[in-house]
């Protein structure tokens, strides 16, 4: 009996991609082909030499419900990085043990490999079980059981097959057929995301690129971007297994035709993406596992190779909570790479040595980070944890992204980034977080922020004017700017931040300067002697006011004194600092607004040199009045000419 069926079956049917594994000579090849009927071999090389070099593909369609996808890996110690390219993608693991030769060295690295890439399913072929006898044949059968003891396959069903005779070949597609029926569908929520296998130009159609999806979908005509190297492309068409498909999803073994792409520009170990979501980084926090049977101790800053979807790259090991991990240990760690790539969280990745080349150990992408993390943080290793909690859950992305992004908010398109989820799963993703009340949206974009973040945003903005007052009783406050830089927030969230403790009546804008309710301003008689001293030459001036250092030569002390006194008027009403540091009194500034809104009621309109009628000022003071007119909603300013808004 046989399975195989053609690939023109309903492209709505479910996608599994069942990949081989096991030691060089022991039939991958072979028994594929006797599985679907094509021969997975692609390059020529490897027909002359009779071993698999590079990936391998072949397909056929099991009971009309599920296309599956082959992918053939080379079994030779020195193409492992090509069968952790193959591997990344696979959902079924069919590992293959020759029964004239048993487990061997590349057996036990495969399996050590597929192990830490999450695969959880899979069946053991006992392959060329023609060439042997009964009891060779059941040796081979207990050397496979024992090899794969704590692992994923400890359960796997253990199959004598002859890929030559197809003796068992009955048995082998009904433990295939099992692992099918029992592979769940992949996760579409992601954002669009499919590192390259493949890539090669056909004939008048241009740049095409294969790869197996691990997150999202994407449709005929969607914009791509090919990572790194920022080209955008469009999606020109969709295959599968040589079928014309309109959607590709996660799970699909999939070739995309690109316009507007140059192929020379691309390679294995790219990705092709979804727009504005994924960011190509050189820097990585992993959850690593050293295999018990690693060959040593890694070492913090020990260079690495890892292996992540299609990827290969040379990388430093910057241990985050210890000088050392010892084998069969856990720990979250960080990557820095020699050249960038993109990664996902939870993609599963291996570390092998450059030389000799061993595999160490692997485990789960946590995020990319835009640059080295500190060590011995306490804080920052709750956080990875919560992040590595969060690969699977989605909600939980989104929760944390908010809150991390502190009193700053985050917007929707970086919220999109920092979870990496489509546009249409996030939007109820956002919803349920707004509806715990945790979260708010603020500002004409709708932000979100977290309230906590805001909370502690406020108490240390509180906490920085509360120190200025007790160490300066005299003044009213410290000066917005100082504050501002104090907190490091820029000047939007700043702003925000401060609006939201005005209006809960913990602080108070006194000008330039802020304040606690009831506090500063508590001046010795000499302090206030030298306070009414300025006023008076202030209002005095009227619109003519001195300088700084003119103030100051006039009350007789120096500038600092002089500048605390301003700040004192300019936080208690009775000065004000208009553009470019003009300063004029409160009473100047009543002045000067009551005979420009008589002028004008007389006038209709006038430009700012008429003004000078009714403003016995300079141009350097006439300017900056006009200008704070404008913004206190006296005067309207349309091509040089002034009218009253109506509500003056």
């Amino acid at each position: 009996m046989t399975e195989t069926q053609t690939p023109d079956a309903p492209t709505e049917i479910r996608n599994v991609v069942i990949g081989t594994a096991g030691h060089i000579d022991h039939g991958k090849s072979t028994l594929v082909q006797t599985l679907t009927g094509k021969n997975p071999t692609r390059l020529s090389e490897e027909l002359e030499r009779g071993m698999t070099i590079d990936l391998g593909f072949s397909n056929f369609v099991y009971q009309g419900k599920y296309r599956i996808g082959m992918i053939d890996v080379p079994g030779h110690e020195k193409f492992v990085k090509n069968m952790v390219a193959g591997a990344s993608g696979v959902d079924i693991v069919l590992l293959v043990i020759a029964a004239d030769d048993g487990v061997m060295p590349q057996t036990r690295e495969h399996i050590e490999i597929l192990t830490l890439l999450g695969i959880q399913r899979g069946v053991i072929a006992l392959n060329k079980c023609d060439l042997v006898d009964a009891d060779t044949l059941e040796l081979a059968a207990e050397d496979a059981r024992d090899a794969v003891k704590g692992t994923f396959l400890e359960a796997a069903p253990v199959v004598p097959v002859s890929a030559l005779t197809r003796q068992g070949l009955d048995a082998l597609w009904k433990a295939l057929g099992e692992a099918i029926e029992a592979t769940k569908p992949k996760d579409t929520q992601g954002a669009f995301r499919m590192p390259v296998q493949r890539v090669f130009s056909a004939k008048g159609q241009g740049a095409v690129l294969t790869g197996i999806p691990v997150s999202g979908r994407v449709r005929l005509g969607d914009s791509v971007v090919i990572l790194p190297g920022e080209q955008k492309g469009k999606v020109r068409g969709i295959q599968a297994y040589h079928a014309a498909i309109e959607e590709a999803r996660a799970g699909h073994s999939t070739a995309l035709n690109l316009a507007g792409v140059d192929h020379t520009a691309c390679q294995r170990g790219y990705t092709v993406a979804e727009p504005g979501v994924f960011s190509p980084s050189r820097h990585f926090s992993v959850r690593l596992r050293l295999l018990e049977k690693a060959p040593r101790t890694l070492k913090h800053r020990s260079e690495v190779k890892f292996h992540v979807g299609t990827s290969e790259i040379v990388a430093t090991l910057f241990l985050l909570d210890r000088q050392a991990v010892e084998p069969g240990q856990t720990c979250d760690c960080e990557l820095i790479l020699e050249e960038p790539v993109v990664a996902g969280m939870g993609d599963r990745f291996i570390l092998r040595l450059p030389s000799p080349a061993i595999t160490l150990g692997g485990g789960q992408v946590i995020r990319g980070e835009r640059d080295q993390l500190p060590r011995l943080d306490a804080a920052l290793l709750q956080r990875l944890s919560a992040w590595a909690t969060a690969a699977e859950n989605p909600a939980l992305r989104v929760e944390l992204a908010i809150e991390e992004a502190g009193p700053a908010g985050i917007d929707r398109q970086r919220l999109a980034q920092a979870t990496e989820l489509r546009a249409s799963a996030l939007a109820p993703l956002i919803e349920q977080v707004l509806a715990k009340g945790a979260v708010e949206e603020f500002g004409p974009s709708r932000a979100l922020i977290h309230r906590d973040a805001r909370a502690r945003a406020q108490a240390e903005l509180v906490a920085i004017i509360d120190r200025f007052h007790q160490s300066n009783k005299a003044q009213l406050g410290p000066r917005a700017a100082s504050v501002q830089a104090q907190m490091g927030l820029d000047g939007r969230t700043f702003a925000s931040v401060v609006e939201a403790a005005v209006t809960a009546g913990q602080v108070e804008v006194r000008g330039e300067l802020l304040g606690l309710p009831g506090r500063g301003g508590v001046l010795s008689a000499d302090e206030r002697k030298i306070v009414e001293r300025i006023a008076w030459q202030l209002e005095e001036s009227m619109l003519n006011p001195p300088t700084l250092k003119e103030l100051a030569r006039a009350a007789g002390q120096n500038e600092a004194t002089t500048q605390n006194a301003i700040d004192y008027l300019v936080g208690s009403g009775r000065a004000r600092v208009l553009h470019d540091g003009v300063l004029f009194s409160a009473k100047a500034l009543e002045f000067a607004r009551k005979g420009i809104t008589d002028f004008l009621r007389t006038k209709g309109e006038a430009a700012a040199k008429d003004f000078k009628e009714v403003l016995p000022t300079s141009r350097k003071f006439l300017i900056p009045l006009l200008e704070y007119m404008d913004a206190q909603g006296v005067t309207r300013n349309v091509n040089g000419m002034r009218t009253l808004k109506p509500e003056a």
